[in-house]
């Protein structure tokens, strides 16, 4: 089958990484599979080919729903709705498990050596340490939406911004002298912080108004970059933000996708995005890319010089109109997520409809989407080394499937803006 499924088609693998159909029962009677094999085109090679998830997460998830992910470069940070963080390697067997909160886990944050953040409903962050049973609680008293340690989370005085449905952008910053950490309010008064991603020196987030860069080494705001109009509120379709690399943004928010490059003054001003004066910061950010998508984007990962776009195929009859916030979705009628491999001019090279579990009755916001850093990053965003593999995971409340690109030549031509 070829990785440009058709919607419907789906495409799924077996444990060798092979396409098959899966006990959801796509067999050949489905949907044209039975056709003529001898009148069908050439099919050409898969760019993708998927896995689903095995070792530890099929129990996991018997009993408790995935909530969020994060993907560092020795495991796989897996958090549920009950409030637990499931450590597991790249098959999915789990090592070791912590009880850090006791509502849904929203969001997940980690350092490259040691340290894992992550927030949740309950109103709490909790810090915890990969090899001890080390682990800081932090009490907002109001739920918790998003949280970014410090890339240098462990050489800089422990600091890790947070935020949630109190509108606050926080701060944390562990004192030099005796226990305690120093709290500062980066920004308020906005609207709930719904996603947030922090690369070298410059701290990105999404509130109800835009996304904000800022520079933490200045402590300077760099730009405002406006919530796509149009769109249903961000509680319905959350933003998703990725740094491609030190210097590149992607934001994916509804239909719109925005590519932002972060400029010095010294590099030029074409195409500046900013909504503060020229002397507070010699950076800016250049809107280098934009376009609008046909679905609604759940996830969105950097590829070489493509995107890996997680896409939501809406109800037909929601196309043309602006989605219910209020009536929920009828059960049973979603079609299957699509993962699209997509240029920065939105030109198509893939599309594969993905079987997950469950997914007829799941709405946009039940999809998340993260990739495995590439080698000597912080967090996201860089370039793969010789050797290493990129690793997508898809992942919906009862279901991880993981994708990879299925021949090594498509390496050699992968390159940054």
């Amino acid at each position: 089958m070829s990785s440009t499924a058709r919607r419907g088609h789906p495409a799924l693998v077996n444990g060798d990484g092979g396409y098959e159909d899966d006990e959801e029962g796509y067999g050949e009677d489905e949907e044209g599979y039975g056709e003529d094999e001898e009148e069908a085109e050439p099919e050409e090679e898969p760019r993708l080919k998927y896995q689903r998830l095995g070792g530890s997460v099929p129990g996991i998830l018997s009993t408790d729903a995935a909530a969020a992910i994060a993907v560092t470069d020795r495991a796989v940070l897996l958090g549920t709705h009950d409030g637990t963080l499931h450590i597991l390697d790249f098959q999915g067997n789990q090592s070791k498990q912590i009880a850090a909160h006791t509502a849904t886990i929203n969001d997940i944050s980690f350092e490259d050596r040691e340290y894992i953040g992550s927030c949740s409903d309950d109103g709490t962050v909790v810090i915890s340490n990969l090899f001890t049973d080390d682990k800081l609680k932090f009490e907002y008293h109001r739920p918790m939406k998003a949280i970014a340690l410090d890339p240098e989370y462990s050489r800089n005085y422990k600091r890790f911004a947070t935020g949630g449905l109190a509108g606050q952008v926080l701060v944390l910053t562990k004192k030099t002298w005796g226990g305690g950490y120093n709290k500062k309010v980066l920004r308020e008064g906005e609207g709930p912080i719904h996603s947030m991603k922090w690369r070298t020196d410059l701290l990105a987030w999404a509130n109800d108004s835009g996304v904000k860069v800022h520079d933490m080494k200045t402590d300077r705001g760099i730009a405002f970059i406006e919530r796509p109009k149009g769109i249903p509120r961000p509680e319905v379709l959350l933003p998703h933000l990725v740094w491609q690399d030190d210097t590149v943004l992607v934001i994916g928010w509804g239909t719109s996708v925005k590519i932002a490059a972060i400029r010095t003054e010294s590099q030029g001003l074409n195409g500046m995005q900013r909504s503060i004066s020229a002397a507070s910061s010699d950076k800016y950010v250049d809107i280098v890319g934009s376009f609008q998508t046909g679905y609604h984007i759940s996830g969105i990962a950097p590829f070489g010089d493509l995107l890996v776009m997680l896409a939501y195929i809406p109800e037909e009859d929601d196309k043309d109109k602006k989605i219910s916030t209020s009536a929920p979705l009828r059960q049973g009628t979603a079609q299957r997520p699509e993962i699209h491999l997509v240029s920065w001019k939105n030109d198509v090279v893939t599309t594969d409809a993905l079987p997950i579990h469950g997914y007829e009755h799941y709405k946009a916001k039940d999809y998340t989407l993260a990739h495995v850093p590439f080698s000597g990053s912080s967090n996201a965003g860089g370039q793969w080394a010789a050797g290493d593999e990129p690793l997508y995971y898809i992942v919906s409340p009862k279901d991880i499937v993981v994708a990879k690109p299925s021949f090594v030549k498509i390496l050699h031509n992968w390159s940054l803006y």
